[in-house]
């Protein structure tokens, strides 16, 4: 098994520590899980805390627009508001060009 398999089996084993699992998801970010590995993560998980954590390495993915596009989901759909600032704030950091359309539709909402 490869290094970054063995990381997300580590993120989504709910067994484990909740500080080692956002650990392994943040590495496993870094060291190039395919994107379409981790946005799916998202709604299998249901801790806040890996929620939170998946939005920040989706926002560390920022020039991936398919991360950008889960952000701007997480932002106009999540029932939580609390996930919702956050995937506007990290949104707000980014630099593709429909972020800042996107941030002005939801201002006027």
């Amino acid at each position: 098994m490869d290094n970054e398999q063995w990381l997300m089996n580590i993120a989504v084993n709910d067994r484990e520590n909740i500080e080692l699992r956002k650990k392994a998801l943040f590495w496993a970010g870094q060291s190039g899980v395919g994107i379409d590995a981790i946005i799916p993560l998202y709604s299998k998980i249901s801790d806040q805390e890996m929620k939170e954590q998946v939005i920040f390495v989706l926002s560390q993915r920022g020039k991936t627009p398919a991360a950008v596009d889960k952000l701007m989901d997480i932002a106009r759909n999540d029932k939580n508001p609390e996930l919702r600032k956050k995937a506007i704030f990290w949104l707000g950091q980014s630099r593709d060009p429909r972020v800042q359309q996107f941030l002005i539709d939801m201002i006027n909402r």
